[in-house]
């Protein structure tokens, strides 16, 4: 192999960078688009976790990326982000990795590519904002999930998606009707029913779900083991 597991030492944030990011984030977050209201929330359940690698499946515009690269900074994380487009300039983070690929065929490919890059194969944060789509969020599922850490958040955002989004503020933005595509992939993973239109939280199989239904949804879960 060419990487080596081992446990980290525990990393204090200085409680002045913590605020300026945060501020960062929320600067960023006052720009209105389809996951604006999830910024802040994205990045403060990222500070619960200490994380060693972050995967990013589906880029764009770089809205998560902005939130993930400065998780990435606090803790000196490791970011892989992954897309069909070019999204390479949307960050230059020096740990950042970009790959221009379907995330499925690359998921194929990980266990290589860790080895070749020297990173350990232990995803500590997986966030997933691609196709939207109910099979695609299946083979993601299968395809992702072996590759969690033992303690582990998965991020879905489109969990809720209609062809009108609502915000916190009141105001609206366009959308689509994926057919319940991400949240109904992730109801067959969990074997548990779900009311997208509303926030929730409970323990289902050993993760703990929280869920926004706002600005188009937003599902983490976080599993807890060994």
């Amino acid at each position: 192999m060419g990487y080596v597991t081992k446990k980290l030492p525990l990393i204090s944030v200085p409680e002045g960078i913590l605020a300026k990011t945060l501020g960062a984030v929320r600067k960023r977050a006052a720009q209105a688009t389809d996951i604006n209201d999830h910024l802040e929330t994205i990045f403060i359940e990222c500070l619960n976790i200490q994380p060693r690698l972050i995967v990013e499946l589906g880029v764009g515009d770089g809205e998560s990326t902005f939130v993930l690269e400065r998780v990435a900074k606090l803790w000196k994380s490791k970011l892989i982000s992954v897309d069909i487009a070019d999204c390479q300039n949307v960050s230059f983070y020096r740990h950042r990795i970009f790959i221009q690929k379907d995330d499925i065929a690359f998921a194929r490919e990980f266990m290589n590519f860790c080895n070749l890059n020297h990173v350990e194969p232990s995803i500590d944060i997986l966030f997933i904002d691609t196709s939207h789509l109910y099979e695609h969020t299946v083979e993601e599922i299968r395809d992702w999930f072996p590759f969690l850490a033992g303690r582990s958040k998965v991020i879905f955002h489109d969990t809720n998606m209609k062809e009108t989004f609502h915000r916190k503020d009141g105001s609206t933005g366009a959308g689509w009707d994926n057919q319940r595509g991400v949240i109904r992939a992730i109801e067959e993973y969990l074997g548990q029913s779900f009311d997208e239109e509303t926030d929730f939280f409970q323990m289902v199989g050993g993760w703990f779900v929280r869920h926004y239904a706002h600005c188009s949804g937003l599902m983490i879960m976080d599993r807890y083991e060994g």
